[in-house]
């Protein structure tokens, strides 16, 4: 039987909120000043307290299309309206959840002609970009390989879309489409599922969709779910940190930041009070720094931290009238963690491109610990070929000498590096150009 002595609930918060009120850092959230940012989910039970920790905010259920047009042509706004502001006033970057989904549908869109439907989903989007003009991350389809719109009840708006088609997956491209035409190019587009940071065949499967779209220009960014049944921290799961790992490395191939968007991590309801949170602190330490210190990873967003998240009965919250022990040590972990975001795939060449002049992509690449790197040169001439961090700290001059013309190949090892993004210029008289490479130890 659990026998941890509770304070009066209301007592408790307010003497929490007055703590609070009177601590010095009050707006200090776990990721301020980190090249990360770390969520959570926007809900009525999730709100108190949110801006003294977290600094990204997703909707939990206001902004799937069930929960703000369960009428047709009725739209209930408030509840992403409050998620939307309280990001938009606190300068937290704001992630839109969702606008394709195969679940929390509305129930009449199933019903219309395929022609309605395509008008339907056009006006859904289009309100959505109307009133939210300034999301930083819109995820365009939640779920594709697990859960896709094919059903009465699951949408039944597959087809309208597109179907599988030519590609296989033709309604995502076009809901991506869609998507990249309405909304403003300041908003990034993602795609978000389950069932990925367990499996590395899934997360190959995952990828398949992404190429897809990289080719098409249609997304900016991965969102992968990390619930507890997925990530190893629930009775069943049997994932362990080697294989996220894997999975995050198969992800980084695409060059694209990897978002964490769903964890929760449980307790063990079987044990004690004491024994529960002893569980969900060890599962805390194995499980989040493997996000947390990918440099492929944009953020983590919790999927709730108090009482009333949907894991509630698995004791995955993290904050129970006090911050439990698993929250104590997130936040020192956050704040002396050593971590870099190195992922863009912005454009950073800045080249003079003579004809005979080229630098090859490294390969293998991403690696660990070691890369070739090729290049070329149409004359004889002075030749630098350097390595840099991702700040522009020069690291490692590889070359600085005259060569002839010709193809050469240098290998770079990296052992005494730590994962990251990192830049190698090769630079003449006639010819400069940059290249980026990823060593994921």
């Amino acid at each position: 039987m659990k026998n941890s002595i509770r304070l009066n609930p209301a007592f408790f918060t307010l003497f929490m909120a007055l703590s609070l009120l009177l601590s010095d850092d009050v707006f200090s959230q776990f990721a301020e000043g980190k090249t990360k940012w770390l969520g959570n989910v926007h809900s009525n039970d999730q709100v108190e307290l949110f801006t003294r920790y977290w600094n990204q905010v997703t909707p939990e259920n206001s902004g799937k299309w069930g929960s703000v047009e369960g009428t047709r042509d009725q739209m209930n706004w408030g509840g992403l309206d409050d998620a939307y502001n309280l990001a938009k006033n606190n300068g937290f970057p704001f992630r839109f959840h969702v606008l394709v989904w195969g679940n929390q549908q509305p129930g009449w869109i199933s019903g219309l002609s395929e022609e309605e439907q395509i008008e339907e989903i056009q006006e859904w989007f289009e309100a959505v970009a109307e009133r939210y003009p300034d999301i930083d991350y819109l995820e365009v389809v939640n779920e594709p390989l697990h859960d896709p719109p094919d059903g009465e009840q699951d949408g039944g708006y597959m087809d309208a879309l597109g179907g599988e088609g030519e590609t296989g997956w033709d309604w995502i491209i076009t809901a991506f489409q869609m998507a990249r035409d309405i909304f403003p190019d300041s908003t990034k587009l993602i795609i978000n599922d389950y069932g990925i940071v367990s499996n590395p065949n899934e997360a190959r499967r995952y990828l398949e969709i992404v190429d897809l779209l990289k080719d098409r220009n249609l997304i900016d960014g991965i969102g992968v779910q990390a619930h507890a049944f997925n990530n190893g921290s629930s009775l069943s799961s049997g994932t362990t940190p080697q294989t996220i790992n894997t999975v995050l490395n198969i992800l980084a191939e695409s060059y694209l930041p990897i978002q964490v968007t769903e964890m929760d991590i449980d307790g063990n309801p079987n044990l004690d009070d004491d024994g529960s949170e002893a569980y969900q602190l060890e599962k805390y330490k194995q499980i989040f720094p493997v996000f947390w210190e990918h440099p492929a990873v944009e953020g983590v967003t919790l999927w709730g931290w108090r009482p009333g998240l949907w894991r509630s009965a698995q004791e995955a919250y993290i904050f129970d009238l006090r911050p439990k022990d698993a929250m104590d040590w997130l936040e020192d972990y956050v704040d002396t963690a050593n971590v870099v975001f190195a992922v863009s795939n912005e454009l950073i060449d800045e080249n003079l491109t003579p004809a005979g002049f080229e630098l090859s992509q490294n390969y293998p690449n991403p690696f660990n610990p070691n890369t070739q790197i090729q290049y070329q040169i149409a004359a004889g001439s002075e030749v630098q070929l350097n390595v840099y961090d991702i700040t522009g700290r020069k690291i490692r001059e590889l070359v600085n000498r005259y060569q002839a013309a010709g193809t050469y190949s240098i290998s770079f090892n990296a052992q005494d590096l730590p994962s990251g993004m990192y830049l190698y210029e090769l630079v003449t008289p006639d010819f400069r150009e940059i290249k980026k490479m990823m060593l994921l130890k």
